[in-house]
């Protein structure tokens, strides 16, 4: 019975609690590097980082985001309630609608209950037909707690779907200080465009009724209670065994090849970018060592300044040049922390993020598997009692039986049809089950293959936009150095040996 169920095995599941499907091609076929990367991306300009923490006239100023989310769609057709499920087809993913999400403006605002906290302003403007603004321009403000909700719920909701990670709630293991600070703010606001980013691009996620309400809801806290009630809590007969055969001990008995090679390039994925972040952090270390250096190098220059009475205005001038170029590479070192190296931690919880769902798969298909072998077992156990063999009457635990019943007064023949009315009523809850796990996890895993793609597209993107940043960070760098040092070339020209620098200005 097992191993007929396991052949039909094919993995694939969609859920939603009360968001609707669609069948189309290609989810990121509509995507171009324009559209991508566009209208702000690290890339494009590495400087254009302005956005205000608002509490008072004096409050101080932080960067915009340097990524905006855009994406195309068509809204899925309706379905029922409660978990659904996707048909294993290569073409099962609803169409990206534009959507393009700015996380700005953040504010720092004091609750005499629920204490200090910061809300972001975001404004989505898209095409989907759920969205009541369609096409135009939606905000509204949330903090990071809402965030955290709008991740847990797709999470519950679409089991199969890799949902984007969110930063830590109390710290980012990359920051520094506490989590008021103008730099703490910057990089959550960042890594929280990023989330919103992917699920943009996600052409299930972003069709979440879930995600309509966060965007663009005006009462969001009693929409998002009433939509909470629409999440299908998972049951399940395996939950009710008394047995501990779904845990972290138990194997797979047939692994599919085809996730183990999505593990194999997940973890190797995650491998490799732990090593650019230690590698980074090295050169990041080096980087500002070095500009440290060059402070105390102008602070020696300007020492020697007092000494050199004859050149004192070009030693003056060539020390301000050196700090100069010690401020831009300070502030080369500080974009590739917030353009390239958060990508990369980003991208690290994303493989994590991967590596969940790819465990669930495991789990369904474990599911499946125990549930066969418990069905295998009764089905032997009721053959047996009605075919007995000579090899059976060795078993003690049923001769143990058979006393007690006698003892009690219970006849052998009534015990037997007692067992054997128990043995239907558990062989036929295990069919039905061992059928609802076969589709499930079939259905979880084809979902699974069509995820790893997106998975795969959007690493490619991240990885693209990261590096042009990193690229971005060291063009600006040098362009601006080379100015710095041009400047000072026709004061230190002017020296002369007798005479010295006179009254030579820059």
């Amino acid at each position: 019975m097992s191993d007929d169920f396991e052949n039909i095995v094919q993995w694939d599941v969609h859920t939603d609690a009360i968001t609707p499907q669609s069948e189309v091609k290609d989810p990121l076929s509509q995507f171009s590097e324009e559209t991508l990367l566009s209208p702000s991306l690290p890339h494009n300009d590495t400087n254009n980082i302005n956005v205000t923490l608002t509490e008072s006239p004096t409050s101080p100023h932080f960067p915009k985001s340097p990524l905006t989310s855009h994406s195309k769609a068509q809204l899925p057709n309706n379905n029922q309630n409660g978990h659904t499920f996707m048909h294993n087809q290569s073409d099962n993913m609803p169409e990206l609608s534009t959507m393009t999400i700015v996380i700005d403006d953040p504010k720092k605002h004091q609750d005499p209950t629920a204490g200090t906290y910061v809300t972001y302003l975001i404004t989505t403007t898209t095409t989907l037909e759920t969205f009541r603004n369609n096409g135009q321009p939606c905000s509204v403000r949330r903090r990071f707690q809402d965030f955290v909700w709008l991740h847990n719920t797709l999470t519950m909701e679409y089991p199969a779907c890799i949902v984007p990670p969110l930063p830590d709630k109390h710290r980012l293991e990359y920051i520094k200080g506490d989590r008021f600070s103008f730099e703490f703010i910057t990089k959550r606001k960042l890594s929280l465009q990023w989330f919103m980013n992917r699920i943009s691009r996600h052409p299930i996620l972003q069709c979440s009724q879930s995600t309509r309400i966060f965007l663009e809801s005006n009462d969001f806290r009693n929409d998002k209670r009433a939509q909470s009630t629409y999440v299908p809590p998972t049951t399940s007969l395996i939950n009710s065994i008394g047995d501990t055969l779904v845990n972290a001990f138990v194997k797979l008995k047939k692994p599919d090849e085809k996730f183990e090679e999505m593990k194999d390039i997940v973890n190797r994925l995650e491998d490799n970018l732990n090593i650019i972040e230690r590698l980074y952090l090295r050169i990041n270390k080096r980087q500002r060592d070095l500009q440290r250096d060059y402070t105390s190098f102008a602070n020696s220059i300007q020492g020697l300044s007092a000494l050199e009475t004859s050149i004192r205005n070009s030693l003056h001038q060539f020390a301000e040049t050196c700090k100069a170029y010690s401020k831009v590479m300070k502030e080369m070192s500080e974009k590739e922390e917030l353009l390239f190296l958060n990508e990369i931690h980003e991208l690290i919880a994303y493989c994590h993020a991967a590596k969940d769902v790819l465990k669930a798969r495991d789990q369904k298909q474990l599911d499946f598997e125990e549930l066969s072998r418990y069905l295998d077992q009764a089905v032997l156990e009721k053959e047996r009692i009605l075919h007995p063999r000579f090899s059976d009457r060795g078993n003690i635990t049923e001769y143990v039986a058979d006393k007690i019943n006698e003892v009690r007064g219970i006849s052998m023949q009534q015990a037997k049809r007692e067992k054997l009315a128990r043995l239907e009523k558990k062989i036929d809850e295990l069919q039905n089950e061992v059928l609802r796990t076969s589709d499930e996890s079939a259905e979880f895993s084809s979902q699974v293959v069509e995820e790893f793609s997106l998975f795969q597209k959007t690493k490619l993107l991240e990885l693209k936009q990261g590096l042009l940043a990193y690229a971005d960070c060291h063009i600006d760098f040098f362009q601006k150095g080379m100015d710095i040092w041009e400047k000072i070339l026709p004061v230190l020209e002017s020296i002369d040996s007798e005479k010295g620098d006179g009254e030579v200005t820059m």
